[in-house]
């Protein structure tokens, strides 16, 4: 769909650009939503990394001088080396590519305001953003402008004046000590600031969910070109208005687009021909050899992290795939209880986790505890969400997963046994591949006892990869998303968090059954 879309709109543009002459050739290379220095392996492929990108930015800006890297925002956090590192690491790789400019994202807040100004302050280029503000000042966030300008030179590729800005969406989360204005107001007020400037092309640099990029395309007008992030999803949309892209996240890919300028002639109002391409990031790819010796640096201190003595088991704990994928256990009471206490405060009555999502396959002997050893019990790097649900769609999610669990009168392994934190449910297979929830009650909530009613409205943690692969596929369910894939913190980080905390770090988890499957 990307090139099909970056194609039609370069051909759409081509028959009242192709008897003129340009005016300046430039080249944008743009990523968004990047918090890791490693490669992903998805699928069995190692997609992504900082260091391949490096090579790429020097390349085009050898060809083409007239070359601007631009960051859509969301890079402090969440990842496991965030919690240590608190986003510096990542800041060590933007200055690598040669970053021009980068905008807000969600999640540059994750460790308070102070730690913001310190990566702004670490940063080799400015962070755009016109609409968040303090709330203790009522002035802009420190350590960001809401615009700039940037002049293009070159002898072969003219000269062209970029007025970019920045803007994000509205949060909603005074904890945060910021408020937001309203990215539609400050984005016309930003561009008759650019406009007032003489600039020859605005570029808007967003982070906010797609519906909210439609809306920015077709109602901001003398906007050129709109850059996001936030959905994690490559996109190119030309149908609105304005056209946008977003890369998808962890530099999986990454976009090039070339941009022909023709300024306003005696016949003709200024206009562009635009073209664009994804360019996954993968495993043969060049790497950058400052970057990598910098990558192996931190990856020291992780591996030294790593077997740091974060908790005590008190007794030996099962995490056999065969026990996980087919039973109640005290490692699925761990897993979703750190889900349910780290949504703490009354953000979540519930909490659920696959039992193929827990790894590690191995019954792990009473003792000593290590960091490393926690976080390789949840590898894929999966996400917290909440959902706001009924007891009705929790039924219909239960019935759904727990199904691959019911064999000829034997409990099957099944990668979506489900293990739950704040209720209690019972499962009743019917014959082999057919079953329904015989009962769910309520579990130490502080304020619902008893049955969970069809009615019962609540809020639900689970994965990113549970809500997206599984629940919101199921027919009938309502679900309401509170806190999204990309705002949520890392599963394994909870897990951490939880387990440090947990008894002063003595594991000892209480012997209770909160599901079970019978006949």
């Amino acid at each position: 769909m990307q090139l099909w879309g970056s194609l039609a709109f370069a051909l759409g543009l081509l028959s009242s650009a192709q008897a003129r002459n340009v005016t300046a050739n430039f080249d944008i290379l743009s990523y968004n939503d990047v918090y890791e220095m490693l490669q992903d392996t998805v699928e069995g492929i190692k997609l992504g990394g900082p260091s391949r990108v490096v090579p790429i930015a020097k390349g085009m800006r050898e060809t083409n001088p007239n070359t601007l890297v631009l960051f859509a925002g969301d890079t402090v956090s969440p990842s496991l080396w965030s919690t240590q590192f608190n986003g510096q690491h990542m800041v060590k790789a933007h200055n690598a590519i040669g970053l021009d400019f980068a905008s807000l994202g969600n999640h540059e807040f994750d460790f308070g305001l102070e730690n913001f100004m310190n990566v702004s302050l670490a940063s080799d280029f400015p962070w755009l953003n016109a609409n968040c503000y303090e709330s203790a000042t009522g002035q802009l966030l420190r350590g960001t402008v809401p615009n700039a300008v940037k002049n293009l030179t070159d002898a072969k590729n003219g000269h062209i004046s970029i007025g970019l800005f920045g803007v994000m969406y509205d949060m909603k989360d005074t904890s945060k000590g910021l408020y937001w204005k309203d990215p539609i107001a400050v984005a016309r007020e930003q561009v008759a600031a650019l406009q007032a400037q003489k600039v020859d092309f605005i570029i808007a640099m967003t982070h906010q969910d797609l519906a909210d990029d439609n809306r920015l395309s077709k109602e901001v007008a003398g906007i050129d070109f709109i850059i996001g992030g936030h959905d994690h999803t490559s996109m190119l949309q030309t149908n609105y208005g304005t056209p946008y892209l977003k890369a998808d996240f962890d530099f999986r890919s990454i976009w090039q687009s070339h941009i022909e300028y023709y300024a306003a002639d005696a016949n003709n109002d200024r206009t562009s021909l635009m073209t664009h391409k994804a360019i996954p990031i993968v495993e043969s790819m060049p790497t950058d050899n400052n970057l990598d010796a910098i990558i192996a640096t931190y990856q020291a201190q992780m591996d030294a992290l790593e077997e740091q003595i974060i908790g005590n088991l008190c007794e030996d704990l099962d995490l056999s795939q065969s026990v996980v994928r087919s039973e109640d256990c005290k490692i699925g009471h761990l897993f979703a209880d750190a889900a349910l206490q780290y949504y703490g405060n009354g953000s979540a009555d519930i909490a659920v986790m696959n039992g193929g999502g827990i790894r590690g396959d191995k019954v792990l002997s009473a003792g000593p505890l290590s960091l490393g050893e926690v976080l390789s019990w949840s590898p894929f790097g999966n996400t917290l969400m909440t959902i706001q649900t009924n007891g009705a769609s929790l039924k219909l999610f239960l019935n759904h997963e727990m199904v691959g669990n019911c064999g000829a009168n034997v409990i099957q392994q099944n990668g979506f046994y489900v293990h739950p934190s704040g209720f209690n449910y019972t499962y009743t297979c019917t014959g082999t591949g057919a079953g329904k929830v015989s009962s769910l009650t309520w579990l130490n909530h502080p304020t619902k006892t008893g049955d969970i009613a069809d009615t019962d409205e609540f809020v639900m943690a689970l994965s990113n990869y549970l809500y997206t692969t599984e629940f919101a596929v199921i027919d009938g369910v309502s679900a309401t998303v509170k806190v999204t894939e990309a705002e949520a913190e890392r599963v394994d980080s909870a897990l951490e968090a939880y387990v440090s905390k947990l008894n002063n770090g003595t594991v000892c988890l209480p012997n209770e059954l909160r599901s079970s499957v019978s006949f």
